[in-house]
């Protein structure tokens, strides 16, 4: 059985995404979570949206962004690799 790579992704305000995206390899995984890893550390958490007055940001606190890559065989998969843990 072939085996593919997925990405899941925490956000700085904590919500979590399963990338759509399927490698076929760890290292184009990784790749691709580390690319996306340096986007978001300059786009993303840093505001949570305009407050109730309209006029101004309200900070919220940032959690650590990272990522980790899971090995998919058929309905097994098994985590190969957290970015907090490098």
């Amino acid at each position: 059985m072939e085996k593919i790579y997925k990405i899941v992704f925490v956000y700085p305000d904590g919500h979590i995404e399963d990338i759509d995206t399927e490698f076929h390899t760890g290292k184009e995984a990784l790749e691709y979570g580390n690319n996306l890893l340096a986007q978001v550390y300059n786009t993303e958490g840093v505001f949570r949206g305009l407050s109730s007055s309209g006029d101004e940001f309200d900070f919220q606190e940032k959690k650590e962004p990272h990522f980790m890559i899971l090995e998919v065989r058929g309905k097994k998969s098994r985590l190969v690799y957290d970015s907090n843990l490098r």
